[in-house]
């Protein structure tokens, strides 16, 4: 029927003094609304000695007026107390007070899931005079995040943090605050974020393009749909691993292209052994590492890996570099100019902040080894076992490796001999043992208590204080880490790492009986409590 169309006024809405919930003074059933009756006659006698702005005793406490905003001003509070772009915000607007009552409209709407029609309705403010003179000023004050930034999401929590966190003290956090930057584009979520160094290169990149088609760094950050993720490092990690180098366009160009990754790339990505191709063709391997965060201020040691604030922390890195801040931009097309209403609309993009320069090389494991004279006795050994040809391979892979003098200083000649050329078999273990899956940069790795290796067993790690690293258990120590591989990493270390009660086979009576060599730091200065945090 034509009535199921109409509206009706259904009378003012009042709130009982114990009333939860609201009394529907207008409930028609579907297929049984009469003709719409005219809305009552307005009686004003209810609304004697209402205050100016609000609803007459009552009636909901819903806003009714115009309220024009004129200024805000921000002023950021202390970081290390609120954390990270919290300001207070002071708003200044002009009200325009009315005196007002609610009434509640009807209409009807048809419902197919029920097949039949149903009431649809909504409040509507009735103003009944205009009570101000004026406009009247009136000022908010609020503690927010900053214009241009937003909170962190909530993190995930891992049953072990919880269940722990019910008997141990957990280590005091420091504030989250706003650290999230909102933009267009990339380029004006790396202004925001202040990443000033990372700019500057993309300007020095720049600065010989010509021509109106000419491909720039600037206009692949500075567009809308540039689908790519920018691994940003820190002002003070560019200018740390840049400082005396001559900034050439081309290096810069290099540098940054290294740094962008394509595709959109966030933190649930980032897992072990993950692999990503830059804009410059180089290949970048990810790791994640969960380990108990060590604070000599709140924790007490338990045992090695462990200890009583129960801080369970997952660090992501990418060759090497820790990220700081992930998913550090939300990209909105409202944040855009001459797109205002918009809102929540996500745009292709991501940014990661991390903590150190990324250089990728070009050469594999195996060609550096082959091309280094120190490791002509390992080299030799890996070709005639085949490793040599599977360390040429895009298979991410860390290996630790001693120079000639460390190994034979370490076995001995004859020993060294022996295991090369009479007996494969013990060498093909020792050095599968000193091969481990995935790419472990000393960031990551100095966060372990063990790592899984291709001998398909764990070795040990002790991570000291002072950064000394030590693996298995005749502690051999890194001397030169993190020299990158374009399908991993290599650690140059004083000797091989040998598993307990290792059989050497048919060379068993040539194992030194002496103690393996001291590392280059005594280690007497490393009797400390090792850190795995």
């Amino acid at each position: 029927p034509a009535s199921y169309h109409t509206g009706t006024m259904c009378g003012d809405i009042r709130l009982a003094a114990s009333a939860i919930a609201l009394t529907l003074l207008c409930s028609v059933r579907a297929g049984q609304l009469p003709l719409s009756p005219p809305p009552p006659p307005y009686d004003p006698s209810h609304l004697e000695g209402q205050v100016c702005g609000q609803p007459p005793n009552g009636y909901l406490p819903l806003p009714c007026g115009s309220r024009k905003v004129v200024g805000v001003v921000e002023e950021q509070l202390d970081p290390d107390s609120n954390g990270p772009n919290v300001c207070n915000v002071i708003t200044t607007a002009l009200v325009n007070e009315t005196v007002y009552k609610y009434q509640k409209w009807c209409t009807y709407v048809y419902d197919y899931s029920r097949m039949s029609y149903a009431p649809l309705c909504t409040l509507q403010c009735l103003p009944t005079s205009i009570c101000s003179s004026g406009l009247r000023p009136d000022t908010l004050k609020a503690v927010q995040c900053c214009s241009g930034f937003e909170t962190c999401p909530s993190g995930d929590h891992d049953y072990q943090t919880y269940f722990y966190a019910l008997y141990y003290t957990p280590v005091p956090q420091p504030p989250v605050g706003c650290p999230i930057a909102i933009g267009c584009t990339l380029y004006d979520c790396l202004k925001r974020q202040n990443l000033t160094e990372f700019l500057r290169l993309v300007n020095i990149s720049d600065s010989t393009a010509s021509g109106p088609n000419a491909t720039t760094l600037f206009s692949l950050l500075n567009t809308t749909d540039s689908k790519i993720t920018v691994f940003a490092p820190t002002n003070e990690a560019l200018a740390s691993s840049l400082q005396g180098l001559v900034l050439d366009p081309v290096l810069a160009r290099n540098i940054v292209r290294n740094h962008l990754v394509v595709g959109m790339v966030d933190d649930t990505q980032l897992g072990n052994q993950g692999k990503f191709t830059t804009v410059g063709g180089a290949t970048l391997y990810t790791t994640t590492v969960t380990y108990y965060n060590f604070n000599p201020a709140y924790s007490q040691y338990i045992y090695p890996g462990y200890y009583n604030d129960a801080q369970m922390t997952t660090d992501r890195f990418i060759n090497g570099a820790r990220i700081v801040l992930k998913n550090a931009c939300v990209l909105r097309i409202n944040a855009c100019p001459g797109y205002p209403y918009l809102a929540n609309t996500r745009q292709s993009g991501q940014l990661q902040i991390i903590n150190s320069v990324m250089m990728p090389a070009n050469e594999t494991i195996a060609q550096i080894i082959s091309n280094d004279p120190r490791f002509s006795i390992l080299s030799v050994a890996l070709d005639n076992l085949g490793i040599l040809n599977f360390l040429n391979q895009s298979y991410p892979r860390t290996l630790f490796v001693p120079t000639d003098d460390a190994l034979i200083a370490q076995l001995g000649p004859r020993l060294v001999d022996c295991l090369t050329l009479a007996v494969r078999g013990p060498l093909n273990n020792l050095l599968l043992f000193n091969l481990a899956e995935g790419v472990e940069y000393t960031s990551s790795l100095s966060r372990r208590t063990y790592l899984y290796t291709m001998l398909l067993s764990y070795t040990n790690v002790y991570t000291f204080p002072n950064g000394t690293i030590l693996l298995g258990s005749n502690k051999v120590q890194i001397v030169q880490p993190n020299i990158p591989a374009s399908n991993g990493v290599i650690h140059i270390v004083n000797g091989l790492a040998i598993p307990p009660s290792f059989n050497f086979g048919k060379c068993q009576q040539l194992v030194p009986t002496a103690p393996p060599p001291t590392p280059a730091k005594p280690l007497s200065t490393l009797l400390a409590t090792p850190v795995v945090g």
